[in-house]
């Protein structure tokens, strides 16, 4: 291709020869002329296909309406870092990620839809239009209302803006326009450049170098002309005049290099090549040493000779936007083999994006509330050449997710805690370097330590608060039952002793009388022995009476002497038998005194007195936690035994003292006489009763 298009070099330039002479000698024929030129175009012609066959060899692509793109007016392309394409129309700002395109307008926040300028700052995109400066960010727009706005120049923190009124700063929020000169500041300014040390200015009547934008001290004049664009190559400046070819600024000095194209709108240095580039006759190339290599148009390469700009990507892939064709992409033949970026594009919060931090560079931890728990990831690389190779994980706190084509995640109900989230991406088997966000959760104020040591002190105080006010209220409304409970208990206390002191003249009464019997019947020896006993007896009957409880074994031992007594007194021989059927030790087994014994005389004196061979059986056992006692005798039967207490004058009131005793003792004691009957003919008496368990221990 190189060759046909030196042959074609050769060829113009001896055609303008020709032409000169023929301007100068006017001796060449009318028909010659023409013959000339008509073989010369024959010839270009031919060059021409051969060098449009050649250029269909090469890897170009066109993005227009029919591939998603929605305006074919392209003004201006340029690349964030994470790798998206920025493009700027008259229909807004459009992004593109490899696969789709992303429109941006007034819609979405954009100041106008008629873009002229892209430039990008990491991930924010400053957005030239024709009604002033729009800067896009992960959270959104802001606006600057201005002048039409031409070229963007970011130096140390500061941005600057040529418009077509001078050159503006861009302050926090609104547009400062910068006072140098008047022939700056009422011109249009078309590119700025800073070469580290001097600022460049090409405006459409001069080219302008400066110290400082602001207050500058030094400010000259370089060159009149229409200035267009302004390029770096080592320690030159070159210019691109709209008609006036290329200019080389060194050392304040200026030299002019011819070219071909005109109307020549902007310079760009692509494949160690320089791009000339005219808004309606293509593309001129030159090489390295400015000497011409090949003219891109719509003869040769491309569809259209309206071209607004060009632009290499960071795959080498060039770029070329047009006025009415939409975007071209040569790829290239050289791709940079380097492994994929990846970086976060967005953080929200519970839907809302984190726009007080820069979310790539943030290498501290963020605090979150409890109860802000849902947090939202966004995480994009771009590969333009590999769009559809990508994949994505991500790992939190150790955790990794598999591969997968999905670049964002939700993560809700976080726990409180440190939190460590990381993203990677891969093309293949090229993995990138994984980005890191680190997080914190606070713990729920009603889970924290302070807290709920605080509110069990104050629910303590409280509470003792409430107890106290309580108990001095119903100290002041018990008093009265206090001291009446007391004196209740001090009266049953009494009447206890009463009973029992109620009960024993009875019971000495009866022994007294055996005694007088025996003395009576003039048996001395067992009179002695019974006196003896007697004596004993009392003095245990007496002893017991003191004590409100006494322990069932001394119960038992009383009512032994008191029985065996009975049988040296009593005329009619009979027999008794005391049983214990007892889980507990009767020594622990606590009873109120001569509890039993009314009962056993009842059945000594009124039921056995006539019946031979009489029996009496004395048990004791335990049942939920219940002291039963039964006594049973064989004799004539409590119907027949009342019938015969009527005809006699004593009247006997150990029952009735003993029944008002147990009732007494317990609301749950039991008392009951029942006859004993076998063959409906009465067999004897018994006795039952049962008082709660009382123990000493």
């Amino acid at each position: 291709m190189t060759f046909y298009l030196s042959i074609f070099v050769m060829m113009k330039t001896q055609y303008h020869i020709t032409k000169t002479a023929m301007r100068n000698n006017f001796v060449l024929s009318t028909q010659k002329h023409s013959v000339q030129n008509f073989a010369f175009l024959l010839l270009c012609c031919f060059i021409c296909g051969l060098i449009n066959v050649s250029a269909q060899n090469q890897p170009l692509k066109t993005y227009t309406k029919n591939n998603g793109l929605p305006s074919l007016h392209i003004n201006n392309c340029s690349q964030d870092k994470t790798g998206y394409i920025w493009l700027a129309s008259n229909n807004g700002l459009i992004r593109f990620n490899g696969n789709e395109f992303t429109t941006f307008t007034t819609k979405n926040g954009l100041i106008s839809n008629n873009v002229n300028i892209i430039s990008s700052k990491g991930n924010t995109i400053f957005i030239g239009t024709d009604k002033g400066l729009s800067i896009k960010n992960h959270h959104g727009f802001t606006n600057f209302e201005g002048n039409n706005v031409n070229c963007i120049l970011t130096v140390k923190n500061h941005t600057f803006l040529g418009t077509d009124k001078g050159v503006v700063r861009v302050r926090e929020d609104y547009l400062s326009p910068l006072r140098t000169n008047f022939q700056i500041d009422l011109n249009q300014i078309n590119d700025m450049l800073f070469d580290g040390k001097f600022y460049w200015i090409a405006t459409n009547k001069s080219l302008w170098k400066l110290d400082k934008l602001i207050n500058p001290k030094v400010l000259k004049r370089i060159d009149v002309n229409n200035y267009t664009s302004l390029l770096i190559n080592g320690k030159t400046i070159i210019a691109t005049t709209y008609n006036k070819g290329l200019k080389f600024i060194k050392n304040n000095e200026v030299e002019t290099q011819s070219i071909t194209t005109q109307n020549v709108i902007e310079i760009k240095k692509i494949n160690n090549q320089f791009w000339i580039i005219s808004e309606d006759n293509g593309i001129e190339v030159l090489d390295a040493n400015f000497n011409f290599v090949r003219n891109i148009n719509k003869y040769n390469t491309l569809t259209t000779n309206e071209i607004t700009s060009a632009f290499q990507d960071n795959e080498n892939n060039t770029w070329v936007s047009t006025k009415d064709k939409g975007v071209y992409f040569i790829k290239s033949d050289k791709p940079i083999q380097k492994k994929p970026t990846i970086s976060f594009e967005n953080i929200e919060v519970v839907f809302t994006p984190l726009d007080s931090i820069n979310i790539n560079n943030y290498s501290k931890t963020l605090k979150l509330p409890a109860d802000k728990n849902h947090i939202s990831f966004y995480y994009k690389t771009i590969d333009i050449s590999n769009s559809n190779k990508l994949e994505y994980r991500y790992t939190l706190n150790n955790q990794t997710s598999p591969w997968s084509t999905k670049s964002a995640i939700d993560l809700a109900y976080l726990s409180p805690g440190n939190y460590t989230f990381s993203a990677q991406s891969r093309v293949g088997k090229i993995e990138s370097t994984p980005i890191e966000f680190n997080f914190y959760i606070d713990t729920p104020i009603y889970k924290k330590s302070w807290f709920i040591w605080s509110t069990i002190g104050v629910a303590s105080i409280i509470l003792t608060l409430i107890v106290w006010s309580y108990i001095r209220r119903i100290q002041a409304k018990n008093k009265a039952k206090v001291a009446k409970l007391e004196l209740e208990n001090h009266l049953i206390s009494l009447e206890q002793k009463a009973l029992q002191l109620q009960m024993n003249p009875h019971f000495i009464f009866n022994v007294l009388n055996g005694i007088k019997a025996l003395g009576n019947s003039g048996k001395s020896v067992e009179l002695n022995t019974t006196i003896s006993k007697f004596a004993t007896l009392l003095r245990g009957v007496l002893h017991n009476s003191r004590q409100e409880e006494i322990s069932l074994a001394e119960e038992i031992t009383t009512l032994k002497n008191y029985i065996e007594l009975e049988q040296q007194i009593n005329s009619n021989a009979f027999e008794y038998s005391i049983i214990t059927n007892l889980s507990i030790d009767p020594e622990e087994i606590l009873i109120p005194p001569m509890l039993i014994q009314p009962f056993v005389e009842n059945s000594i004196k009124h039921g056995i007195s006539s019946v031979e061979n009489g029996k009496i059986r004395i048990s004791f056992s335990i049942k939920n936690d219940l002291l039963h006692c039964e006594i049973i005798d064989n004799g004539i039967g409590v119907h027949q035994s009342k019938e015969l207490k009527k005809v006699s004058s004593h009247k006997s009131v150990a029952l009735k003292v003993t029944q008002e005793r147990i009732r007494n003792l317990s609301k749950k004691g039991a008392f009951s006489i029942i006859e004993l009957y076998d063959k409906r003919k009465v067999t004897g008496t018994k006795v039952l009763f049962e008082i709660p368990l009382k123990t000493d221990f």
